[in-house]
């Protein structure tokens, strides 16, 4: 398995977390009492931190090759601010 296909893995995973975060809101705002959407509430809190942070790895994982390629040879960047001659 490639570090692409892992990142679709976890574009996946983030996807189901997603579903759950939206289930989880929309009960809250149907819920009858306050102490019921308190908890929906507390239950979708770190369902969004999962979220993120899955939805970072993925992002991270897909680019990884791309981020992590050599430079050809003298393939140097000009030093920030400054403009080649």
């Amino acid at each position: 398995m490639t570090l692409y296909e892992l990142s679709l893995e976890y574009e996946q995973t983030a996807a189901c977390l997603r579903r759950r975060i939206l289930e989880l809101e929309q009960a809250s705002r149907q819920a009858a009492d306050e102490g019921r959407r308190l908890q929906l509430e507390g239950r979708a809190r770190p369902l969004r931190s999962m979220y993120r942070d899955v939805r970072a790895v993925a992002r991270h994982l897909e680019c990884y090759y791309e981020k992590n390629t050599p430079r050809p040879a003298g393939g140097k960047r000009p030093a920030k601010g400054k403009r080649r001659a």
